[in-house]
């Protein structure tokens, strides 16, 4: 009996130390996790062409693939393209599919990838018959768009077109330098076209009616605006995870108000929230990443009053140091020269990097000076009274305004109050414009241009001012065939903006995305505020 157990006992050890082996493989790996993230409402819809919602836009994002991908590093490189060659003239882009990417569903569902499904996702965007995409300006670059979304040509006649069934080519209307990364947003994904017209009209707004190419497969998709366990499940992609290796096992999404974040992530329910709060407990104790998303100044109001004055403006703008309040501002703000926040990138590069904002201000404490004895006189006016900031109350540094209005009693002998209100009055007050300055928080993609819209087309709390100037040089934007050219044309219309002095740029706000110490490489995009766990790793 003991020689027997002797014998015996080489071939149990190894028995036992075989899934030892293999479990310590898969928790050196950080693999097979099911990671967890609310989300803030129900996806409007899962159709990559129509969805503008960051709920939407998550899903989508670890759904689909598209012909290139921004890595975590930034760069941008090939995803579902094996390649691709771009002409002389930065006209013509040539993509060379995989051949084994496979569309996946509900019920088994599978079908190839091919060239044809990115035509006519890119027909569907312009396609005037068929839908109002908001995504026709984005890619207006791409060649006869503007008569085949007016309905002058049918789709057909859009410069995208398969040359056999994996290779895809793009035509411009001109050199555009951002063309590969506007290729790498959700509105770019396939559309299988015989999928789509199967689901009649229901194409992304049920589990069954969407389907993946992606890094993971819709499963469930449960929601009832009456009960309050909605949540979203999604499954690694097994056909699809062998080309670009997915590391997590299942995504597992729930819809909640974001008052629920906090108290979900500190009981371990979810793995990442995103928060604008500084926490010096929470950043101490998890990983994280910040960055400086959002961009807070003050608005004159234009329409009426003293402030259509461009000296008396400059005077108020000139007359304050930012370096005064610098130092002063709380974790979760830094003071801004510029208009674009740091967070903002051009080809993966910071835009603040590339095009720096110290030299942006207008700061000149004797020209400031003459500027509002000038103006007073040329106003018959003596001083300027009753005068107020008006600051939403969901803005938490209100008294970090008072470095400015400090600076504009002594150096200009200008008194000026500031009143904090409800955000419905605040947005009644400046839908009425019956405002004189206001804080605002101007809000945009991850994008210079779309920035530079708020300015150029009257698209923010200035009530349909347009700053002319900049918006010749934002129009050259659009044709900038060189990364440097785009950086120079931004740089000429942010110094246009602030030399208006309509806008006065004051603080960068900070947003923090906080994940578990256990887990790795969780990509956040903080504008798009869509996170990527394609290569998310967990470690117990």
């Amino acid at each position: 009996m003991n020689k027997i157990l002797h014998r015996a006992l080489p071939l149990l050890l190894i028995l036992v130390f075989i899934p030892l082996m293999l479990t310590g493989c898969e928790e050196d790996d950080g693999s097979g996790h099911t990671f967890k993230m609310n989300l803030a409402s129900n996806p409007e819809n899962l159709d990559p062409q129509l969805a503008t919602d960051v709920s939407s836009r998550t899903v989508i994002a670890n759904m689909m693939d598209g012909l290139v991908k921004k890595t975590p590093s930034g760069t941008i490189e090939p995803d579902v393209a094996e390649g691709y060659s771009i002409s002389s003239d930065g006209t013509v882009y040539t993509f060379d599919l995989k051949n084994n990417i496979t569309w996946e569903g509900m019920e088994g569902y599978k079908a190839k990838l091919t060239a044809d499904d990115f035509v006519f996702a890119f027909q569907r965007i312009f396609d005037c018959n068929a839908l109002y995409s908001p995504y026709v300006e984005d890619f207006s670059c791409i060649k006869n768009s503007s008569e085949v979304a007016s309905g002058k040509l049918p789709p057909a006649k859009l410069g995208v077109r398969a040359e056999d069934e994996y290779t895809l080519v793009i035509e411009l209307e001109y050199p555009y330098y951002n063309f590969l990364e506007l290729l790498t947003t959700t509105a770019a994904m396939p559309c299988n076209r015989l999928f789509f017209e199967s689901t009649k009209g229901k194409y992304g707004l049920t589990a069954e009616a969407t389907i993946s190419n992606g890094a993971f497969y819709l499963k469930e998709w449960n929601y009832d605006p009456y009960w309050d366990n909605n949540y979203i499940i999604m499954r690694r992609n097994k056909s699809n995870s062998g080309q670009d290796y997915v590391y997590p096992y299942s995504l597992n999404f729930f819809i909640k108000d974001e008052e629920n974040n906090a108290e979900d992530y500190e009981t371990g329910s979810i793995d990442c929230i995103i928060t604008d709060e500084y926490s010096p407990k929470l950043l101490k104790d998890n990983n994280y990443t910040a960055h400086s998303v959002k961009s807070y100044g003050l608005v004159f109001n234009v329409s009426s009053g003293y402030f259509k004055n461009e000296k008396l403006r400059y005077a108020l703008a000139a007359s304050f140091n930012r370096e005064m309040y610098s130092s002063a501002l709380s974790e979760n703000y830094t003071a801004a020269y510029g208009i674009i926040p740091d967070a903002v990138t051009v080809l993966g590069k910071s835009y603040r990097t590339l095009a720096s904002d110290t030299g942006l201000s207008l700061y000149d404490k004797s020209k400031a000076a003459g500027a509002w004895i000038d103006t007073l006189k040329e106003l018959e006016l003596v001083s300027l009274d009753n005068v107020k900031i008006t600051v939403p109350e969901s803005f938490g540094g209100a008294e970090y305004l008072n470095y400015v209005t400090e600076q504009w009693q002594q150096n200009l002998g200008f008194f000026c109050g500031i009143e904090v209100v409800s955000q419905n009055e605040y947005d009644l007050k400046i839908s009425e414009n019956s405002f004189d300055i206001a804080l605002v928080e101007l809000s945009a993609e991850n994008s210079v241009y779309e920035y530079f819209d708020l300015f150029t087309e009257g698209k923010n709390e200035l009530q349909g001012y347009v700053d002319y100037a900049a918006k010749g040089s934002i129009y050259g934007v659009q044709r900038a065939d060189t990364l440097s050219k785009a950086v120079e044309l931004y740089t000429k219309a942010e110094k246009q903006v602030i030399n208006s002095a309509v806008y006065i740029p004051l603080f960068y706000g900070k947003e923090y995305f906080v994940y578990t110490s256990n887990a790795q490489d969780l990509t956040y995009h903080p504008f798009s505020q869509e996170v990527d766990f394609r290569y998310s790793k967990y470690f117990d």
